[in-house]
């Protein structure tokens, strides 16, 4: 065995384990909600260069183009974000009832207790300074709008580092993010799932280009219809960000123990 066993949502009573993220509190998760919609608005920003391009008549067509590839992107944060806000207005919903934000202040101190009694973690395989280099490299390239044929996805050889490292350095950098940074450095260890093998993103890429091009053309078939497999790939995606996410969650939690600031 490894350690005792972690503690389930769903034998306190709650739907998920992000229902005791706030210890019961509802405004914890009133103020999630407020940052998710926050950011939802703020990804509209990326339609703005398309709008812009489309302004000038020598151009138009490029920022259509432009304004259909960032528009893709945009929507994905902006609906994603929009569902994470509506879920915590349902968590502070639920929350104000005193049987559940009472279940969901035991769950968060049964997890407690289980994090308490966990073996040792074995030694990381860099230093910390070695670890922080690494993710800035990673980060950097997040920031960059690289190639971008759909609105995530990239080939997994522009990583500056092989995944596995990557991953590598997030656990050793864990324990010392500061509440400030926590939600960005998440989202920055999820987007892993987004770096496709490369033999993958060659007909992830031209799959995006010709439902780009049916919608320029105004062809009845653009959307996901018109690319079955690009649909069921960009779920098989999505479902491996959220993973990854809960990944990350889980081990900041674990880890949390020795944060030393």
């Amino acid at each position: 065995m490894d350690g005792p066993a972690r503690p389930q949502a769903e034998d306190f009573g709650l739907l998920s384990e992000w229902d005791a993220a706030g210890n019961g509190d509802p405004a914890y998760h009133r103020d999630e909600a407020q940052e998710s919609f926050k950011g939802a608005a703020l990804s509209l920003v990326f339609l703005v260069p398309g709008l812009i391009l489309i302004s000038f008549p020598s151009i138009r067509w490029w920022g259509i183009l432009v304004l259909v590839v960032l528009g893709l992107f945009g929507g994905f944060m902006f609906f994603n974000l929009v569902g994470i806000g509506v879920g915590e207005l349902r968590r502070a919903k639920r929350m104000r009832d005193p049987d559940i934000s009472a279940a969901a202040r035991r769950y968060h101190a049964a997890l407690a207790q289980w994090r308490q009694e966990l073996p040792p973690e074995a030694p990381a395989s860099m230093t910390l300074d070695q670890a922080r280099s690494i993710l800035a490299e990673y980060t950097t390239l997040l920031g960059g709008a690289g190639q971008l044929p759909s609105p995530v996805c990239r080939p997994v050889s522009q990583l500056p580092y092989p995944r596995d490292v990557i991953q590598e350095a997030f656990r050793v950098v864990v324990p010392y993010v500061s509440p400030e940074v926590e939600v960005e450095f998440r989202a920055s260890y999820a987007q892993l799932a987004y770096f496709i093998p490369d033999e993958d993103y060659a007909w992830v890429e031209e799959a995006y280009r010709r439902s780009a091009a049916a919608t320029l053309a105004g062809d009845p078939r653009a959307g996901p219809d018109l690319e079955p497999r690009l649909k069921t790939y960009a779920l098989q995606r999505d479902a491996e960000w959220q993973a990854m996410l809960r990944e990350i969650l889980s081990l900041g939690e674990r880890r949390g123990r020795g944060r030393k600031g």
